[in-house]
């Protein structure tokens, strides 16, 4: 069945702000296009815009002619795919020209506040316009301009700069497994990976910023051992590889195990690695508890600055 195509009205601006009707076969999905092509079914969108139209035109700009389209949508590809499943055969564009930076600023702009747009995306978009951008500007100055094409805050742009510096192996990790690579699995099947987590936006930026200048193994190592860990545990492992670099993954997986091992220890003092370290030799030496030793020394330092009194 065919629906009746709801056209808007003819806008007055210049001629670049005119709706345009272009055939769905003219159109295919801007390679800058933050989604990347992928349509989320959505039945209730679907019948919306059966129901009501397309009320936001799609922006388009011309496409390359190696795509064999006319026109590369830039935003607006979810309502591309929606009005073809509701048997549209055109729909309403803005025709714009714009270079390639402009295009994946706009991409983000429209899709940064849904959330079935994966982190890692942004990460590596933003990663590319760095790159585009990257041409005798200073980092702050390339900072402005992503904030300016995008709408991110500095704090999300520098975040994103962060990630995509990361090894592209990471990267992947972030992506449901089903969309890793098979280079990708075989390095987890190498490791004895078995659970099917990906690695969040929070533990990649804790990676990329704390295990800054670590050799890409080590890094992966990392990435792959806190895949399955709470935020606060991960957090913990990669502190602990940062105090400790030479160390292998099970001797810093044991000593966050000896931090951990009594629960009024790790909830209450969250000792830095090399101060458990300096504890640990300074219990075996004194033959005392953990417990024991700090109670002592926290009663120690107290008289010895007045704040307690002998007995």
């Amino acid at each position: 069945m065919n629906y009746e195509i709801k056209k808007q009205p003819e806008s007055n601006n210049s001629d670049s702000e005119k709706v345009v009707w272009i055939d769905v076969d003219d159109l295919g999905v801007d390679a800058y296009n933050v989604r990347g092509g992928e349509w989320i079914r959505d039945e209730e969108f679907i019948q919306d815009i059966k129901n009501n139209g397309i009320i936001n035109p799609l922006t388009v700009r011309r496409a390359d002619p190696s795509t064999g389209k006319k026109y590369a949508i830039v935003c607006g590809s979810q309502r591309y795919y929606a009005a073809i499943d509701a048997s549209y055969t055109e729909v309403p564009c803005f025709i714009k020209e714009m270079d390639d930076v402009t295009a994946m600023g706009r991409s983000i702009a429209e899709n940064k506040y849904s959330k079935d747009v994966p982190a890692w995306r942004y990460a590596l978009m933003i990663g590319e316009m760095k790159g585009r951008l990257d041409d005798g500007k200073g980092i702050e100055e390339i900072v402005e301009v992503i904030m300016e094409k995008t709408g991110f805050s500095r704090t999300s742009v520098i975040r994103y700069l962060d990630i995509a510096g990361l090894p592209w192996e990471i990267i992947e990790l972030m992506k449901e497994p089903s969309e890793r690579s098979e280079k990708v699995m075989e390095l987890l099947k190498g490791l004895f990976v078995t659970n099917t987590e990906t690695l969040s936006l929070d533990k990649a930026f804790k990676i990329a910023t704390e295990l800054r200048g670590f050799p890409k193994d080590k890094l992966i190592e990392v990435a792959v051992d806190i895949l399955g860990l709470s935020k606060d545990k991960a957090f913990q492992i990669i502190e602990t590889a940062k105090a400790y670099p030479k160390k292998s993954m099970g001797e810093i997986r044991d000593i966050v195990r000896e931090i951990r091992k009594d629960g009024w220890w790790e909830s209450e003092f969250r000792f830095q690695p090399h101060v458990s370290e300096a504890l640990n030799t300074a219990c075996s030496d004194k033959s005392m508890e953990k417990k024991a030793l700090v109670m002592h020394c926290v009663e120690v330092w107290l008289k010895e600055h007045r704040y307690l009194k002998e007995a």
